[in-house]
């Protein structure tokens, strides 16, 4: 596309706030509000943003958050290592909040929808716009997906699953029921779309924004109403898709949610096909050790070349396509300590009865 505009990456980081914390599956065994639990997430960020730049180092690079201060992690000053590698930081208010009895987990999520407000206002109509979820790592350029958002003005990446399989509350038959209610008829229950990747062009976006606003208003008059309601972003972002008539994963070829939990993996040699790597259960482990390399401007992290020798390197932190011996070790000491900390916390509240 010859009259192609800027390229823009964000990512996002929303705290939650004391009296106000959800459940998030794959964080810590302490509360979402808490320092330890959001510095896991911070560090995640870090190492989106240094994966990204390293790969995609002419785009526009945007973290957007709530937090008032980017907060030190340890020695390591953030707000510094930003700006040295050329990340604006945007700060915004949390404004899809929904009432804390409208759903338990994934709350903070939403801050999605204010990212997507944010290009909304911030974007030209020919810019190229891809918003991800901080637990990616980008091991190969963004080109291919560019020229997938060109093509299809919003790429979609498609997830499987089976008709009464329950996701986040919700089977795809009930969201089916959902759509008839909504006044948009389908014959089959719906494709499910992931959220981790919002991407399109700058126009497209602005009509994103649009129909956003409608189904999160719709979404609250039904939980008001007692209704049955999408209790996700990404049950909303997929009734949009399916009635916006989207095509469905145009996104995949390059982006996977890769499962690396011990009784959930699903990492394998194909992913180094790809070029984001979403890794869930990853935030605390391999994510964690490649945030140190980071952090260090002498290490390979910084002056391996970009490509097939930057991809091996991130895998052996990440398990992929399997864990080596000393990622597993590692890992396991974690999971002990992780498991001794929760004991601890329990039987401390116990006395405290």
């Amino acid at each position: 596309m010859n009259n192609r505009g800027a390229v823009y990456i964000l990512t996002g980081m929303c705290c939650d706030r004391e009296g106000e914390e959800s459940i998030y599956p794959q964080g810590l065994n302490v509360k979402s509000s808490s320092a330890e639990f959001q510095s896991i997430y911070w560090q995640c960020v870090v190492v989106f943003f240094a994966s990204s730049v390293r790969n995609n180092p002419s785009a526009n690079h945007i973290l957007c958050t709530n937090a008032e201060k980017l907060p030190n992690l340890g020695n390591f000053n953030m707000e510094e290592f930003f700006a040295n590698i050329g990340v604006k930081v945007a700060h915004l208010p949390f404004s899809y909040q929904h009432p804390l009895e409208y759903y338990h987990a994934f709350r903070s999520t939403y801050f999605k929808f204010d990212i997507v407000k944010y290009l909304k206002n911030n974007s030209e109509s020919n810019d190229i716009c891809l918003s991800l979820d901080s637990d990616c790592v980008w091991v190969n350029s963004a080109d291919k997906m560019i020229e997938a958002i060109e093509k299809n003005g919003i790429a979609t990446y498609e997830c499987y699953s089976q008709e009464d399989e329950l996701i986040s509350g919700l089977t795809r038959r009930e969201m089916q029921q959902i759509y008839h209610e909504l006044g948009y008829n389908i014959e089959h229950p719906p494709r499910y779309f992931g959220a981790e990747f919002i991407g399109g062009t700058g126009e497209s976006i602005k009509s994103l924004a649009e129909e956003i606003d409608l189904i999160w208003n719709i979404s609250l008059e039904r939980f008001a109403q007692g209704k049955s309601k999408f209790n996700t972003e990404e049950q909303m972002l997929t009734y949009i898709y399916n009635k916006q008539g989207y095509a469905p994963g145009t996104a995949n070829p390059y982006l996977e949610r890769i499962w690396t939990a011990a009784n959930f993996y699903t990492a394998s040699q194909s992913n180094f096909q790809l070029d984001i790597w979403h890794l869930p259960a990853e935030k605390a482990r391999g994510i964690n050790r490649l945030f140190l390399q980071v952090s260090n401007p002498k290490s390979s992290f910084w002056t391996l070349p970009v490509g097939e020798e930057f991809m091996k390197y991130a895998a052996g932190y990440l398990g992929i396509p399997k864990r080596n011996i000393s990622k597993l070790i590692v890992d396991t000491l974690r999971y002990r300590k992780s498991g001794i900390k929760k004991r601890l916390s329990q039987a401390k509240k116990m006395l405290e009865r």
